[in-house]
């Protein structure tokens, strides 16, 4: 079934938001974003509706339209939450992982060491890479309530890990730290690959402080 217009304009507002294309903090107005899509104010006031009801937006009277900021409590919070589930999660999926799995990974990190492509290339590469590393995890620790827990986190957390990626003295050791985590999975060596995950999460959690740049609370 085709989708309508007020759910296509929606779905790119979504992701402009999560991508941080539109900056937490940001407000933003009916009439400029129906001229940025092309469309009336209509489908933009109901996807501003949805956006609401995932706190992605906030509507304040008088003042109008916000993009939600990052909360920091919040981000930390999660972050504790990952470091207790992720690290027994890589703890198994080292256990478990197969070749074909490890294949993958190698393919994922060859292309993002690939000479020549943008810092911006690098930075989504980087973020899908990451997304799959994790993901990747998650399935292999054969626990579906762990999986649960981890892929319900609301979209506004992945504001949080874009943030963090884009800070500049993130890129290259976020990708370290990943690598690092995929030499342990390639040993299979369990403590190795708690060790490296502890290490990754940890200093996610040190640099968030420093999204309040970027319209955090």
């Amino acid at each position: 079934m085709a989708k309508t217009l007020s759910e296509e304009v929606y779905e790119q507002l979504r992701d402009d938001i999560i991508q941080l294309r539109i900056k937490p903090g940001e407000k933003v107005s009916e009439v400029k974003l129906a001229k940025k899509y092309n469309v009336s104010r209509a489908p933009i006031r109901n996807a501003i509706q949805k956006l609401q009801q995932e706190e992605l937006v906030l509507i304040r009277p008088q003042i109008g339209t916000i993009i939600m900021p990052i909360s920091l409590k919040r981000a930390r919070d999660v972050m504790e939450v990952r470091l207790v589930l992720e690290t027994f999660a890589v703890e198994q999926a080292a256990k478990k992982i197969t070749d074909a799995d490890l294949e993958e990974l190698e393919k994922r990190f060859q292309e993002l060491d690939r000479e020549g492509i943008s810092k911006e290339d690098r930075g989504k590469l980087l973020f899908s890479t990451d997304t799959y590393l994790h993901q990747t995890i998650w399935r292999l620790c054969d626990n579906e309530e762990i999986i649960q827990i981890l892929n319900n986190y609301p979209e506004s957390i992945k504001r949080i890990r874009l943030a963090t990626l884009e800070l500049d003295n993130r890129l290259f050791p976020s990708r370290d730290e990943m690598y690092a985590i995929y030499q342990a999975l390639k040993k299979r060596d369990p403590q190795e690959a708690r060790d490296a995950m502890e290490a990754h999460i940890t200093n996610i959690s040190n640099s968030i402080k420093h999204v309040i740049s970027m319209g955090a609370e």
